[in-house]
């Protein structure tokens, strides 16, 4: 059922149910009026788009360094470089596997 408006004070006129038939009526000056003609309403149906889809498997796409895991033996790997702490040390780099997420650090151990 689509909105209806008053004729009279342009206010919207709400549905109510009667034993027999469907009346609207403006609640603001009481305008009844008896709905006989059968009403069609269109409405869009969207398709629901599933989260995560086109992500086919668990692979990281960040991992595109060529290094072989010490673990599982896949041959990509994302670096990740957390910096410096303090200004003596050296840059604390990792390499994290793209497949089984095995993290292993490279550079220079100090200490």
């Amino acid at each position: 059922m689509g909105i209806s408006f008053c004729k009279k004070c342009k206010n919207i006129l709400p549905p109510t149910n009667s034993k027999e038939n469907i009346f609207i009526e403006c609640l603001s000056c009481g305008l009844n009026q008896k709905i006989e003609d059968k009403t069609i309403s269109n409405e869009k149906i969207y398709k629901k788009i599933e989260k995560g889809a086109g992500i086919a498997n668990e692979e990281n796409v960040y991992a595109t360094y060529e290094n072989i895991c010490g673990k599982c033996g896949h041959n990509k790997s994302q670096i990740i470089d957390l910096g410096i702490k303090y200004s003596d040390e050296d840059n604390l780099i990792f390499l994290k596997c793209g497949k089984c997420g095995f993290s292993e650090r490279i550079g220079r151990k100090t200490s």
